[in-house]
């Protein structure tokens, strides 16, 4: 697995190098462009805790994106919010869902292993979203509502963060990986609703079979 793309700024693993650095020697005046030339990038970054902290580089083939995890926390935020009938604002916790990951754009996505402080990574993520903001012109609430995520005040940020966490559990039970080694990431979840959902995971995966490397990284998820 050599030939695996790395970035050379975060030493992420990425799976190819993104549109934005392809046509940076261009002139591109359309600012939907430009963004959507940098956010789909998120589709070529895998989610390195997978590869480096549990699965390993040899199963990289099936290892999910940044983009892939964000679309199925945002489809999973609609969905409990429909099944539970929670009173949330349904169209904030959608661009919560989306826009939690955008730091990840030009910080990549740090996992456990890489040692790094939250303060840190706070700072890096929010260079990252004002690099990306800074290349479109039109209003936008992307940098406030990532901040609000960070910060974790409101209820919907709350809500948000805990599925997020439990996505990462629902992502490695469909790995085969039995869930009950993920007790970090099962610890952040306290709504019960999703303590439910948590208790037939544990049920339906129990007895998997455990990647050696998810004992090297203190049992945490990606």
């Amino acid at each position: 697995m050599d030939d695996i793309l790395k970035d050379n700024n975060n030493a992420n693993y990425i799976k190819k190098i993104s549109a934005y650095e392809q046509f940076k020697n261009k002139n591109i005046d359309n600012d939907l462009i430009r963004f959507y030339y940098q956010f789909n990038h998120l589709k070529d970054i895998y989610r390195q805790g997978w590869i480096k902290n549990i699965l390993g580089k040899e199963h990289i083939h099936k290892i999910e994106s940044v983009a892939d995890h964000s679309w199925s926390v945002a489809m999973l935020v609609i969905s409990v919010i429909e099944k539970y009938k929670l009173n949330m604002d349904i169209a904030k916790c959608m661009k919560l869902s989306i826009i939690h990951e955008l730091g990840e754009i030009y910080a990549g996505d740090f996992t456990p292993s890489d040692h790094i402080s939250k303060d840190r990574k706070h700072e890096l993520e929010e260079k990252a979203i004002e690099k990306v903001l800074n290349t479109i012109n039109f209003e936008n609430d992307f940098l406030q509502l990532w901040e609000e995520y960070e910060k974790q005040e409101t209820e919907e940020a709350q809500f948000i963060k805990q599925v997020d966490k439990l996505e990462c559990i629902m992502q490695a039970s469909c790995y085969g990986i039995d869930i009950s080694y993920m007790k970090a990431s099962q610890d952040n979840i306290t709504l019960p609703y999703l303590k439910q959902i948590l208790k037939e995971l544990e049920t339906l995966t129990s007895g998997n079979d455990i990647p050696l490397n998810i004992k090297k990284a203190d049992r945490e998820g990606a």
